[in-house]
């Protein structure tokens, strides 16, 4: 899929709920969001106006309730102004 975001728009895959496993091998099934409904989603791409050190492969942080439905595929479009963290794996 190509697809770029326009403006201060980011692309994110967020995966809630479903069958997750511990690294115990313990299986389980998360349907939560998380206190006050906030997800961790893997950013999949930035647009070109976003001012925070955003990039590809993040984890953002956001609250869910913000999301309006703003969807490509199965990628969520989220404005930058709602990422609360952002987590990065800075090995790579």
């Amino acid at each position: 899929m190509s697809f770029r975001p326009i403006g201060k728009w980011i692309a994110v895959t967020t995966d809630i709920g479903g069958e997750k496993t511990t690294e115990a091998g313990l299986i389980y099934t998360d349907n939560s969001t998380g206190k006050g409904g906030r997800v961790w989603s893997t950013v999949w791409s930035v647009g070109p106006e976003v001012k925070e050190d955003i990039r590809p492969g993040d984890k953002v942080m956001w609250e869910l309730s913000t999301h309006r439905g703003n969807a490509y595929g199965s990628l969520d479009l989220i404005h930058e102004s709602v990422i609360e963290l952002v987590d990065r794996d800075e090995t790579e």
